[in-house]
């Protein structure tokens, strides 16, 4: 029976959830970087130990990028015993690092991007967010990681969804100030009970990238499970808010395409593994939804023009445009840069590229000062120094 509702179309959440950001942030306040610098001089707003015969630059005193100057009170040192280590903590790490990189411009159309290009890092923006702040993709990539640390359970991911979301567990300050509807909706249905595999939307609608954005961390765990066994972990882990088979694809390519990245593979090679595997091992459950996939499984997406690249919440735009910047680009930084330019869901676009290009280029090449500004970084490193040792072998959660 026609109850007369109509659902809106991703496209139409969208459009809601930039007008919604559009109204403006409610905090006014902002802190600039000089508060965690060595090279702050206390009492002295104006000038610093670099600046100490003129005043700091505008951009400075009124935080909107970063200085050039800053160097971390507390700088955050990385021990890698070898090459492995190096793609896992620049995957993680530069899964984060993408992510902080376009939280202050999400939602920005492609023509501000070209009017006013990113080529650092900058605070406060669309959400009023300081320095270093991590966004829901990273939160929700953590609540993945702390369950496998804790000996791998669905459950156990549900119940620390649930707390990001009430208690702001996993936040870089406490407080959650960035999440996806479906993600929303498919936490109350856990909230009241509901078994987590079937929480997630499975409506055409539902094909946000809320799923893709956290699924990482599947491309350096579960190796020994087998092909079928860790298709169905990818699966039951993006179900759990996203349970279309759109989503839950992408998903299974890019943990592939991540884990050859992982093994040493070259950009492309990882690229026509991925592609290689879902035509052979997902074509019985998912051959219906290859034709979305066409730039992707043709290998075909770095001939693309920029014009042709779409960088929204779509899960597919969100891939094929991680995939594009990551194949035309030829660093770590290039790479993020290039994605947040692309305006539109800066973060989840960037962070699902970085993740790409952090574990191809490794934590080595990540610039050091966008390290220093991550908030709670030594909280991270701890918990990506136990998943690493979980996921290489030399622990058990």
């Amino acid at each position: 029976m026609d109850s007369g509702i109509r659902q809106l179309s991703l496209q139409e959440r969208w459009e809601i959830d930039i007008k919604s950001y559009e109204n403006g942030a409610k905090t006014v306040s902002s802190v600039p970087q000089c508060e965690s610098c060595k090279n702050r001089v206390k009492g002295d707003a104006l000038h610093c130990k670099v600046y100490h015969s003129e005043r700091k630059p505008s951009f400075v005193l009124f935080p909107q990028k970063e200085c050039p100057s800053y160097a971390n009170i507390n700088p955050l040192s990385v021990t890698m015993e070898d090459v492995r280590e190096n793609r896992l903590y620049g995957g993680l790490f530069g899964f984060c690092i993408g992510d902080i990189l376009g939280v202050p411009v999400e939602f920005s159309s492609r023509a501000e991007r070209k009017a006013d290009f990113v080529q650092e890092m900058r605070a406060y923006g669309t959400y009023h967010q300081p320095f270093g702040t991590w966004s829901d993709d990273t939160s929700l990539t953590l609540c993945l990681i702390d369950a496998i640390n804790n000996g791998y359970d669905l459950y156990k991911v549900a119940d620390n969804f649930m707390k990001f979301y009430k208690k702001g567990d996993f936040t870089p300050q406490g407080q959650v100030f960035d999440i996806g509807n479906s993600t929303r909706c498919a936490i109350n249905r856990m909230e009241v009970g509901e078994e987590p595999v079937m929480c997630g939307g499975s409506s055409e609608g539902d094909n946000g990238n809320g799923s893709l954005m956290r699924a990482l961390p599947l491309a350096f765990y579960g190796s020994g499970l087998g092909v079928d066994g860790r298709v169905r972990m990818i699966e039951e882990v993006s179900a759990l808010t996203h349970a279309h088979k759109r989503s839950m694809l992408a998903c299974v390519y890019y943990v592939q395409c991540a884990a050859r990245l992982f093994a040493g593979d070259g950009k492309e090679e990882a690229c026509r593994y991925a592609a290689r595997f879902v035509k052979e091992h997902c074509k019985a459950a998912y051959e219906n939804e290859f034709s979305h996939f066409q730039y992707i499984l043709n290998n075909d997406i770095q001939d693309l023009e920029e014009t042709q690249i779409k960088s929204s919440g779509y899960v597919i735009d969100s891939l094929e445009a991680a995939l594009w910047v990551f194949l035309k680009s030829g660093s770590y930084q290039e790479t993020v840069l290039r994605a947040v330019n692309l305006g539109g869901d800066t973060d989840t676009v960037a962070a699902t590229a970085g993740g790409l290009a952090g574990t191809y280029y490794g934590f080595k090449e990540i610039p050091d000062r966008w390290i220093q500004n991550i908030i709670r970084k030594q909280d991270l490193y701890s918990m990506f120094r136990k998943f690493k040792d979980i996921a290489i072998g030399k622990a058990t959660p």
